[in-house]
């Protein structure tokens, strides 16, 4: 744990510092109707394999610290592709360029329309307890089955397939956090290994209960972004991108509109905290949502991301990580993206994450 937490640390000097002020998105519950589905004939791939980097004991970080503010900006531009088969970049917004700044800088941004909130309280979602599924009884595994997934929050979480050039098809979690925006890992968009990084095309299947049951129809996405660290900062093997591991996917239609979505924050004080986990694990029935639920310790947060023993799998990658506020309000702090001999792995949204995300959401 040490170890990993040190790695994460050096890999780069912004995720040292402190982060800005509290503050987070609203979510929404939507008007709970079927959004028309732009995929009606839509059928998950056989065979799709699941997306999860492990992250091996004793994995060191040979990426330099950046401490340049430039060229921490730049790693901040968000890179992409749209379904058309145009590259995408968007530098980073002023609001970005702020937060690194005053990360870089030791300080916090303050101003503009940032708002103190209070830390997460924690605790199991209440949806938990009103869905009624079943307990996994498999040796220690803890993750209970989501049945009902029409029910909010569980609409705006579904299952991502990513399919290649060569076909090979590969599956992911996300959260909607806007009307058409996807919340997920970067990984579950961009592969190091494969020739250009980026998958063929990308499609989101909220409310997923098993392979033939779509509540909400499936749609293709319009465009897919990463931040460019992701890229420029690999040294030929995971732990040296894992800080960098966040995604977005932007689609057709604003389907949050009736689904919903969460709401997703940054806490620059952020302690120990429960935290609630949603997504499509691959060791588990093809398509079916499991939920988990577990403490992360004070000292597992780190600014950059935080550690946890909830039960995961490959699969889960992209799933949002998230802890009810003082209002209990669903928020999301971070995006689960590796697991390891010893625990998992999320990337946190700090500052500037929380407001590269604000760039990108619609």
């Amino acid at each position: 744990m040490k170890l990993l937490a040190t790695t994460l640390l050096v890999s780069t000097a912004l995720w040292a510092m402190p982060a800005m002020a509290e503050d987070h998105s609203a979510g929404s519950e939507g008007t709970g109707e079927a959004p028309r589905a732009l995929m009606d004939d839509y059928t998950p791939k056989a065979g799709a394999r699941a997306a999860m980097p492990k992250l091996e004991a004793g994995e060191e970080s040979r990426a330099a610290p950046l401490t340049d503010e430039n060229v921490v900006v730049k790693s901040f531009t968000a890179v992409g592709k749209s379904r058309d088969g145009k590259e995408l970049r968007i530098d980073a917004s002023e609001a970005v360029r702020s937060a690194i700044k005053a990360d870089l800088s030791g300080g916090s941004a303050g101003g503009g329309d940032t708002k103190a909130q209070s830390s997460p309280k924690g605790g199991e979602d209440p949806a938990f307890a009103q869905d009624g599924g079943d307990r996994a009884v498999f040796g220690d595994d803890t993750r209970v089955q989501i049945k009902n997934t029409k029910a909010y929050p569980f609409r705006t979480i579904g299952y991502i397939e990513s399919v290649n050039a060569k076909g090979e098809a590969f599956m992911c979690s996300g959260t909607l956090i806007g009307p058409r925006t996807v919340l997920t890992a970067a990984h579950c968009l961009y592969n190091h290994d494969q020739e250009g990084g980026w998958h063929q095309t990308y499609y989101f299947v909220p409310g997923m209960a098993d392979e033939k049951t779509f509540p909400f129809g499936a749609y293709e996405y319009q465009e897919a972004y990463i931040v460019e660290g992701y890229i420029t900062n690999y040294q030929g093997f995971y732990g040296s991108v894992v800080p960098w591991d966040l995604g977005i996917l932007i689609l057709p239609e604003p389907i949050g509109d009736a689904l919903g979505w969460m709401a997703y924050g940054h806490y620059e004080q952020l302690g120990g905290f429960s935290a609630n986990i949603v997504g499509y694990p691959g060791d588990k029935p093809f398509g079916t949502m499991w939920r988990a639920t577990c403490d992360v310790l004070g000292e597992n947060v780190l600014s950059d991301g935080f550690f946890y023993d909830c039960d995961t799998f490959p699969g889960s990658s992209g799933s949002s990580v998230y802890a009810l506020d003082g209002d209990n309000q669903r928020v999301v702090l971070g995006v689960n993206v590796a697991e390891s001999p010893d625990f998992n792995t999320a990337v946190r949204l700090n500052g500037p994450y929380f407001e590269w995300v604000n760039s990108l959401n619609q």
